[in-house]
């Protein structure tokens, strides 16, 4: 890698995380990486390996390709999800041994973190009769819900 490649991609790097709003250290913590090594990688001083990179890509949630390709593309561009608690989706889905547990007793499943996220998503980019129809539908299922209050099998339990 050449020292001008180095340099670009160590911008493509802080320029992602700046425009996340994370830390060195939340990023390394992500990527299994040591901050001082991230530090490193983003001064240009060093360069990752393909597997280092293949983790900053996935801490930042960005393809390989913004990070070294020609042309940056800015698919990921919006703050984190958050959830009920306002903490990050990422974190929650990040947290190890802990996994899916927030702050206040907030469990979420996997399968729940995942459709939280594309619903995300799909308020971001929706089209306004996409935003239309998906209101209308949670509204429904909502009332439906107060009508009929049943256990809801869906919640994982603790320890899950």
């Amino acid at each position: 890698m050449t020292e001008k490649v180095r340099k670009d991609v160590s911008k493509r790097i802080v320029a992602t995380r700046h425009r996340l709003r994370l830390s060195q250290s939340a990023v390394s913590s992500r990527a299994g990486i040591h901050p001082s090594y991230l530090s490193r990688i983003e001064k240009g001083k060093v360069h990752p390996t393909v597997r280092t990179a293949m983790r900053l890509a996935a801490a930042l949630r960005v393809s390989l390709n913004d990070l070294f390709g020609p042309t940056p593309t800015t698919q990921m561009d919006q703050p984190c999800p958050v959830s009920a608690s306002g903490r990050c989706l990422m974190d929650l889905l990040d947290a190890g041994a802990d996994s899916g547990r927030g702050g206040d007793g907030e469990i979420y499943s996997a399968q729940q973190l995942r459709l939280m996220r594309k619903f995300m998503a799909l308020l971001r980019h929706g089209s306004p009769s996409l935003l239309t129809a998906l209101e209308a539908l949670v509204s429904e299922i909502l009332k439906e819900r107060q009508r009929r209050p049943t256990p809801d099998t869906n919640q994982p339990k603790n320890g899950n």
